[in-house]
């Protein structure tokens, strides 16, 4: 066995971060991927980090996968997707939502050459409903599903994530749906259709919308510090140093207590219980943030907090992360092949998103445009010629 799921076999109609994302975790743990692009090739071939001139965010989502080059609108890659999908345990599409249905490639579609299919949908806002046709991208998601608007200084205007959170948390969240309806289909052999969005994802990650419907609070930005309890959020020195420090408990507060050497917080109306304190930390986080000023740097604070177990750690810049003594023994960054048209033969990446004991998870080599289209066409009992002229019909440009 190379991979927990070196049985599994999906293919790929998505492009760009979500959909590829969400397919690409398959190859992690061993299955096969087939990814359809168009002869131009996925939208995130171009996307930064680029390395001799090709984007590496495509080497990310598309990791492990083949390439499969065809146009949609030549009706014999109508033939070679059903073929395909006959074949397949699993489809994800990212088209606007009617699209794949229009080219013949819909659920009901593929229901008839394959009943058992797992038919995954991803889409910015879901497959029906007001906003279904318009376009959409990650900032949108986080927009619509009011994460933006909780987000921000104190007073401030509302600001996006400093990442593609949307469309990157897409990919788990969608690899969960269709795993869990996969082990219903290997249980019962009835497939089903799912319908992942940006939308539903980012609000199942937004605990504020409990806030509203069950207080009537409707939050607004707080900068770097929880709403509702204080101390959490992140504290600064004078330097411009960062440290996320968390004391929401009893036990965690004295721990602050007892390394600032403030027993008065420990007897204080106003520092008595998390929710008190939120009320009052404005005060409270300048009391910690000039503490924090009496030390060299942030490390020494640091270093100091642990010793009294106050729950505490460092902001850590992107240069901070990739150097971390935690990041590094755990091996969450990793060094993979580039892909078979590079100079470099290899490139420095994250690494899959969970440990196991038995068959562990490995990213893998992306493909080269339209690297496996022959391979994959022969495989499927086309004759020579077929293929030959399919391969200059569909030649990527």
């Amino acid at each position: 066995m190379k991979g927990m799921l070196d049985d599994v076999k999906v293919l790929d109609f998505t492009t760009n971060v979500a959909g590829p994302g969400a397919a690409a975790i398959f190859t992690d743990y061993g299955a096969r991927v087939i990814h359809v692009e168009s002869r131009t090739g996925d939208s995130a071939r171009t996307y930064v980090p680029m390395m001799e001139g090709k984007g590496m965010t495509h080497a990310w989502v598309n990791r492990g996968k083949e390439s499969l080059v065809m146009d949609l609108k030549d009706p014999r890659a109508i033939e070679v997707a059903l073929k395909l999908a006959a074949e397949c345990d699993v489809l994800i599409e990212g088209f606007r939502p009617g699209v794949m249905a229009r080219l013949g490639l819909g659920y009901e579609d593929i229901k008839k050459v394959n009943p058992s299919i797992v038919y995954c949908h991803i889409s910015a806002f879901g497959q029906t409903g007001p906003y279904a046709e318009k376009p959409g991208f990650d900032v949108m998601g986080q927009a619509l599903s009011g994460m933006i608007g909780v987000t921000g200084e104190k007073g401030g205007r509302p600001i996006k994530h400093g990442v593609t959170i949307a469309d990157y948390e897409a990919g788990p969240n969608s690899f969960a749906a269709i795993m869990t309806a996969l082990y219903y289909q290997r249980r019962t052999g009835i497939g089903q259709e799912i319908d992942c969005s940006l939308l539903n994802g980012m609000i199942f990650l937004n605990s504020p919308i409990d806030r509203y419907l069950n207080e009537g609070i409707v939050l607004k930005p707080n900068g770097g510090h929880h709403t509702g309890l204080c101390p959490f959020g992140g504290f600064f020195n004078d330097k411009g140093e960062g440290v996320i420090i968390c004391a929401p408990t009893p036990k965690s507060w004295e721990s602050v207590a007892k390394a600032m050497n403030r027993p008065d917080m420990l007897t204080e109306e106003k520092y008595s219980t998390g929710t008190i304190r939120a009320q009052n930390q404005v005060e409270i986080i300048k009391e910690i943030e000039d503490w924090l000023c009496t030390f060299p740097n942030i490390d020494a604070a640091i270093e100091y907090m642990d010793r009294f177990g106050v729950p505490n750690c460092k902001i850590n810049s992107t240069k901070d992360v990739c150097e971390d003594p935690q990041v590094q023994h755990m091996g969450f960054i990793v060094e993979v092949p580039t892909q078979d048209d590079m100079k470099q033969r290899t490139w420095r990446t994250r690494g899959p998103f969970a440990k196991f004991s038995v068959l562990p998870g490995e990213i893998h080599q992306a493909p080269v445009l339209g690297q496996h289209t022959k391979s994959i066409l022969e495989e499927l009992g086309y004759s020579e010629e077929e293929v030959a002229t399919m391969l200059e019909d569909w030649k990527p440009v």
